[in-house]
Protein backbone atom coordinates (compact mmCIF):
# COMPACT_ATOMS: atom_id res chain seq x y z
CA UNK A 1 0.00 0.00 0.00
CA UNK A 2 1.40 3.40 -0.97
CA UNK A 3 1.90 6.38 1.28
CA UNK A 4 -0.98 8.21 -0.38
CA UNK A 5 -3.31 5.23 0.01
CA UNK A 6 -2.49 5.06 3.74
CA UNK A 7 -3.58 8.68 4.24
CA UNK A 8 -7.15 8.79 5.62
CA UNK A 9 -8.10 11.92 3.65
CA UNK A 10 -7.03 13.20 0.23
CA UNK A 11 -3.41 14.29 -0.01
CA UNK A 12 -2.86 16.51 -3.01
CA UNK A 13 0.78 15.60 -3.51
CA UNK A 14 2.60 13.38 -5.97
CA UNK A 15 3.59 10.17 -4.20
CA UNK A 16 7.24 10.25 -5.31
CA UNK A 17 7.71 13.87 -4.30
CA UNK A 18 5.98 13.66 -0.95
CA UNK A 19 7.78 10.42 -0.03
CA UNK A 20 11.13 12.18 -0.47
CA UNK A 21 9.92 15.20 1.48
CA UNK A 22 8.66 12.98 4.29
CA UNK A 23 12.08 11.30 4.48
CA UNK A 24 13.64 14.76 4.90
CA UNK A 25 11.04 15.58 7.57
CA UNK A 26 11.87 12.41 9.48
CA UNK A 27 15.60 13.08 9.19
CA UNK A 28 15.17 16.70 10.35
CA UNK A 29 12.92 15.58 13.22
CA UNK A 30 11.43 19.04 13.79
CA UNK A 31 10.24 20.12 17.24
CA UNK A 32 7.96 22.87 15.91
CA UNK A 33 6.03 22.53 12.64
CA UNK A 34 3.84 25.01 10.79
CA UNK A 35 1.55 24.23 7.87
CA UNK A 36 -0.07 27.09 5.95
CA UNK A 37 -2.96 25.69 3.91
CA UNK A 38 -4.22 22.40 5.31
CA UNK A 39 -7.21 21.76 3.01
CA UNK A 40 -8.23 18.08 3.54
CA UNK A 41 -5.37 17.51 5.99
CA UNK A 42 -3.42 14.85 4.09
CA UNK A 43 -0.01 16.42 4.68
CA UNK A 44 -0.95 17.43 8.23
CA UNK A 45 -1.72 13.79 8.96
CA UNK A 46 1.86 12.87 8.07
CA UNK A 47 3.44 15.77 10.00
CA UNK A 48 1.55 14.59 13.08
CA UNK A 49 2.10 10.85 12.67
CA UNK A 50 5.83 11.31 12.03
CA UNK A 51 6.53 13.83 14.80
CA UNK A 52 9.25 12.19 16.89
CA UNK A 53 9.93 14.69 19.69
CA UNK A 54 8.09 14.43 22.96
CA UNK A 55 6.52 17.85 23.29
CA UNK A 56 6.48 18.48 19.54
CA UNK A 57 4.15 21.29 18.48
CA UNK A 58 2.34 21.28 15.14
CA UNK A 59 0.38 24.33 13.99
CA UNK A 60 -2.11 24.01 11.16
CA UNK A 61 -3.54 27.16 9.58
CA UNK A 62 -6.35 27.15 7.05
CA UNK A 63 -9.15 29.55 6.17
CA UNK A 64 -11.59 26.68 5.50
CA UNK A 65 -13.28 28.84 2.84
CA UNK A 66 -13.24 25.91 0.39
CA UNK A 67 -15.85 24.14 2.49
CA UNK A 68 -13.48 21.29 3.36
CA UNK A 69 -13.05 21.03 7.13
CA UNK A 70 -11.73 17.82 8.66
CA UNK A 71 -10.78 19.28 12.04
CA UNK A 72 -13.02 16.70 13.70
CA UNK A 73 -10.46 14.05 12.61
CA UNK A 74 -7.33 15.80 13.87
CA UNK A 75 -7.47 14.56 17.47
CA UNK A 76 -7.40 10.94 16.29
CA UNK A 77 -4.31 11.69 14.18
CA UNK A 78 -2.40 13.45 16.97
CA UNK A 79 -0.09 11.22 19.02
CA UNK A 80 -0.17 11.81 22.79
CA UNK A 81 3.32 13.35 22.81
CA UNK A 82 2.36 16.00 20.22
CA UNK A 83 0.40 19.23 20.71
CA UNK A 84 -1.68 20.35 17.74
CA UNK A 85 -2.98 23.89 17.31
CA UNK A 86 -5.53 23.99 14.47
CA UNK A 87 -6.01 27.66 13.65
CA UNK A 88 -8.68 29.02 11.35
CA UNK A 89 -8.30 32.33 9.58
CA UNK A 90 -6.98 34.34 6.67
CA UNK A 91 -3.21 33.81 6.61
CA UNK A 92 -2.67 37.48 5.72
CA UNK A 93 -4.62 39.03 8.60
CA UNK A 94 -2.63 40.58 11.45
CA UNK A 95 -4.44 38.66 14.21
CA UNK A 96 -3.85 35.35 12.40
CA UNK A 97 -0.14 36.05 11.92
CA UNK A 98 0.12 36.98 15.60
CA UNK A 99 -1.58 33.73 16.65
CA UNK A 100 0.80 31.68 14.48
CA UNK A 101 3.88 33.58 15.69
CA UNK A 102 2.97 32.76 19.31
CA UNK A 103 3.91 29.11 18.73
CA UNK A 104 7.19 29.69 16.85
CA UNK A 105 9.91 29.80 15.85
CA UNK A 106 9.43 26.79 13.60
CA UNK A 107 11.90 24.16 12.46
CA UNK A 108 9.63 23.23 9.53
CA UNK A 109 7.27 25.52 7.60
CA UNK A 110 5.12 24.08 4.81
CA UNK A 111 3.40 26.67 2.58
CA UNK A 112 0.58 25.32 0.39
CA UNK A 113 -2.25 27.84 0.55
CA UNK A 114 -2.96 30.45 -2.13
CA UNK A 115 -1.28 29.77 -5.48
CA UNK A 116 -1.57 33.17 -7.15
CA UNK A 117 1.67 35.14 -7.00
CA UNK A 118 0.45 37.87 -4.61
CA UNK A 119 -0.99 35.26 -2.20
CA UNK A 120 2.02 32.95 -2.03
CA UNK A 121 4.43 35.89 -1.92
CA UNK A 122 2.58 37.31 1.08
CA UNK A 123 2.64 33.89 2.82
CA UNK A 124 6.39 33.66 2.13
CA UNK A 125 6.98 37.17 3.47
CA UNK A 126 4.90 36.61 6.62
CA UNK A 127 5.82 33.05 7.55
CA UNK A 128 9.34 32.30 6.31
CA UNK A 129 10.76 34.71 8.94
CA UNK A 130 9.11 32.51 11.57
CA UNK A 131 11.41 29.63 10.60
CA UNK A 132 14.44 29.04 12.80
CA UNK A 133 17.31 31.17 11.52
CA UNK A 134 19.72 28.26 11.71
CA UNK A 135 18.58 24.88 10.49
CA UNK A 136 15.02 25.93 9.66
CA UNK A 137 13.35 24.56 6.56
CA UNK A 138 10.62 26.22 4.50
CA UNK A 139 8.84 24.19 1.82
CA UNK A 140 6.63 25.50 -0.97
CA UNK A 141 4.33 23.22 -2.94
CA UNK A 142 3.46 23.60 -6.64
CA UNK A 143 6.69 25.21 -7.85
CA UNK A 144 6.14 23.87 -11.37
CA UNK A 145 4.64 26.14 -14.00
CA UNK A 146 2.52 24.76 -16.81
CA UNK A 147 0.25 26.45 -19.38
CA UNK A 148 -2.61 24.11 -18.43
CA UNK A 149 -2.67 25.64 -14.92
CA UNK A 150 -2.03 29.39 -15.29
CA UNK A 151 -3.50 29.98 -11.83
CA UNK A 152 -0.52 28.23 -10.21
CA UNK A 153 2.04 31.01 -9.96
CA UNK A 154 4.21 29.65 -7.13
CA UNK A 155 6.98 28.95 -9.65
CA UNK A 156 7.45 32.68 -10.24
CA UNK A 157 8.17 33.24 -6.55
CA UNK A 158 10.31 30.11 -6.46
CA UNK A 159 12.62 31.51 -9.14
CA UNK A 160 13.17 34.61 -6.98
CA UNK A 161 13.77 32.58 -3.82
CA UNK A 162 16.38 30.40 -5.53
CA UNK A 163 18.52 33.47 -6.25
CA UNK A 164 18.77 34.38 -2.55
CA UNK A 165 18.71 31.10 -0.63
CA UNK A 166 20.12 27.59 -0.49
CA UNK A 167 17.43 25.44 -2.04
CA UNK A 168 16.66 22.02 -3.38
CA UNK A 169 13.86 20.87 -5.61
CA UNK A 170 11.89 17.67 -5.33
CA UNK A 171 10.29 17.16 -8.72
CA UNK A 172 9.18 13.76 -10.01
CA UNK A 173 8.12 14.96 -13.48
CA UNK A 174 9.11 18.37 -14.87
CA UNK A 175 6.38 18.01 -17.52
CA UNK A 176 3.60 17.54 -14.94
CA UNK A 177 0.81 20.09 -14.94
CA UNK A 178 1.22 20.78 -11.22
CA UNK A 179 3.39 19.78 -8.29
CA UNK A 180 7.02 20.07 -7.40
CA UNK A 181 8.32 20.89 -3.95
CA UNK A 182 10.77 23.70 -3.32
CA UNK A 183 12.82 23.33 -0.14
CA UNK A 184 14.59 26.36 1.35
CA UNK A 185 17.40 25.50 3.76
CA UNK A 186 18.09 28.24 6.29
Amino acid sequence: MSLVERTPVPILQWEKEFSVLLQLYRWKCPQRVLEIGTYHGGTLYHWLRNAEHTGAVVVSLDSYVTGVDNRDLYDAWTPPHVTLHALAGDSHKHHTVKAVRAHGPYDWVFIDAGHFLPEVTKDWELYSPMAAEVGGIVVLHDILTHPAWPSIEVGQLWEQIKRDHYTLEIVADREAEWGGLGVVLL
